[in-house]
């Protein structure tokens, strides 16, 4: 077939076809929750910048998953191509070409040095409007459904939100990690990401993501590798997390040039990155990527012992200053600790041998018009309010056995 058609062109039902496009996702694959039916999705993209969703079942998996490689470019033939559902059409994706053993794939000898797409990418402050919030995530349409009953008719609404991407440098991979969820074991492993202004988030990865795009970016780390994520969950843990769901993907390195972009800036700043690393300042609090533009405040006798994040706007006192004001901690992970200052121990929490030092620790009561609660304060926060160091409070506490002057 000598004429290609653009992805537009290739309507449902359509026999006798043939398309160029490169594979801008490939996702890993998943297995239905009601049946045993497995699956693996691609999103491809051609010339002109459409994209189509792709999908194989099942045994065709093994067969014609491993032919298409992600960032290359391929002929597809002959393809099943049917409209997706309505529930899970987007803006960009309405159509889904079916690839089975049977369909024709050719890898195009004409392959591309840079994908002709862009991605609207968020910045890290602006990560804190998606936290914690199931119908929302970075790099995703999320569509909402509202039903209006009227005269045992109903009518269905929907609204489509075009939610951005994250890019950044990979800067650290810390270890894998054996945990239980949803009464299974599951593996995770964080890795560090990093933007141009030095700002810091941990992504998690789950699963099969280790095992390909971890161990794909493990493999070029020394090189800091750039990647560019999709479909996220973002949670509220010690300020804004990143971790993967079913439908998520990772692209690294990507041949487009937001990414060439931040791989040049990476390779001339790799003493500011080595730095970050060394410093393992992306542990700390950070409230200039953890507070929404429109964060909401509650008052303190509304706050619920059930609610795990709330914002309070409120004035601090000490109504008990015969406080310790430190305890000894795993210098990577904080986590207490009976070994002494300065002795390298294998921590129970995080697994590995570090020294014990002291970290600054003390409850304080916040207080607004509608009442009053205690909060503790720990490390960096903390050191600050009291204008102590640990460390000198650990020295005051040993030779005093009393509470600080200030």
């Amino acid at each position: 077939m000598d004429k290609f058609l653009s992805i537009k062109e290739i309507i449902p039902d359509m026999q006798e076809w043939s398309c160029k496009v490169i594979v801008q996702e490939k996702q890993q694959v998943t297995q239905s929750l009601s049946t045993p039916t497995k699956k693996q999705k691609f999103i491809f993209v051609d010339e002109q910048e459409s994209k189509v969703e792709g999908i194989i079942f099942n045994h065709d998996i093994p067969r014609v998953g491993p032919l298409l490689q992600v960032y290359k470019k391929y002929r597809i033939s002959n393809a099943l191509v049917r409209p997706i559902h309505p529930k899970y059409q987007t803006a960009e994706l309405k159509v889904q070409w079916i690839i089975t053993s049977k369909t024709v794939i050719e890898q195009d000898p004409d392959d591309e040095d840079m994908m002709p797409v862009k991605f609207n990418c968020t910045q890290f402050p602006d990560l804190a409007q998606f936290m914690d919030h199931r119908d929302k995530s970075v790099g995703m349409y999320v569509v909402y459904y509202t039903y209006i009953m009227n005269f045992n008719s109903e009518n269905l609404l929907q609204d489509h939100f075009a939610l951005p991407d994250v890019l950044g440098i990979v800067i650290e991979a810390q270890d894998t990690r054996i945990i239980n969820k949803d009464f299974k074991e599951s593996v995770v492993q964080k890795f560090v990401l990093v933007n141009k202004q030095s700002q810091a988030v941990i992504l998690s990865m789950w699963d099969d993501f280790i095992r390909n795009e971890g161990q794909q970016i493990i493999a070029e780390l020394h090189n800091y590798p750039v990647i560019i994520c999709r479909r996220l969950k973002v949670s509220n843990y010690n300020g804004v997390t990143l971790s993967t769901w079913f439908d998520s993907a990772i692209l690294v390195d990507p041949p487009v040039q937001q990414a060439r972009e931040l791989k040049n800036w990476a390779m001339r700043n790799t003493k500011l990155l080595a730095a970050i690393v060394d410093q393992k300042s992306y542990i700390k609090y950070n409230p200039d990527i953890s507070v929404k533009s429109d964060q909401k405040m509650t008052l303190i006798s509304n706050v619920r012992p059930s609610q795990k994040n709330v914002w309070v706007k409120a004035r601090f006192s000490f109504q008990h200053i015969f406080q310790k004001y430190w305890y000894m901690s795993c210098k990577k992970c904080c986590r207490g600790t009976a070994a002494a200052n300065g002795v390298i121990f294998m921590c129970n929490t995080c697994k590995e041998k570090h020294p014990a030092q002291p970290r600054c620790r003390f409850d304080m009561d916040l207080c607004d018009d509608s009442g009053t609660i205690t909060a503790s304060v720990f490390g960096e926060q903390a050191e600050k309010l009291l204008t102590f160091t640990a460390f000198e409070i650990m020295d005051h506490f040993r030779q005093a056995c009393c509470p600080l002057k200030y």
